[in-house]
């Protein structure tokens, strides 16, 4: 296990960001009170925390409801 800082992630809109790999399973809007689903369902259980997770639609799409428009 390994914990890396880094900027958005180009994901600004659902920042906070949390992605767990090898699965690449991103979580979105997370909060240090969050860290301890995280590592117990996800790390240690094996189960992502769907509550958190970002819909895969959403990720490196310009059609994500969740960004801002630009015009």
């Amino acid at each position: 296990m390994r914990i890396n800082k880094s900027g958005c992630l180009d994901q600004c809109e659902h920042g906070p960001m949390v992605v767990v790999y090898p699965e690449a399973v991103w979580y979105g809007h997370v909060r240090p009170e969050d860290a301890e689903a995280i590592v117990a369902e996800h790390l240690v259980g094996g189960r992502p925390v769907e509550r958190l997770r970002v819909a895969e639609g959403c990720l490196n799409s310009k059609s994500c409801e969740h960004r801002k428009s630009s015009g």
